[in-house]
């Protein structure tokens, strides 16, 4: 089983935080199948070749991913567009926080 990891630093605030990886995770729900659930401040998910979690801090979350044989030898990809994902998703709430909230 392979495994990709991937941490940030934010500036959301846990509550935001919660509420942009709960939109994710309720995308991936529809998109792909995957369930998910919150234990605290950590989202677990899973679905056939994929499981995970999301720990979620007021300044940082830290990405855990296992990904099944079938899944392994696509782990660059997954892991680069995953990367791309979350970094655009925290500058995009950076952007709208920087100009006052403005771009809501």
């Amino acid at each position: 089983m392979s495994k990709i990891h991937v941490a940030r630093a934010h500036h959301l605030g846990l509550d935001a935080a919660r509420a942009e990886v709960e939109r994710i995770a309720a995308r991936v729900r529809d998109e792909y199948g995957a369930e998910y659930q919150w234990e605290g401040d950590v989202l677990h998910f899973k679905r056939a070749g994929i499981s995970g979690a999301i720990a979620v801090a007021d300044d940082s979350m830290d990405l855990t991913i296992r990904l099944g044989l079938l899944l392994t030898p696509m782990k660059p990809q997954i892991e680069e567009r995953l990367t791309r994902k979350i970094d655009e998703a925290l500058a995009r709430y950076q952007a709208q926080h920087d100009d006052g909230g403005q771009g809501h």
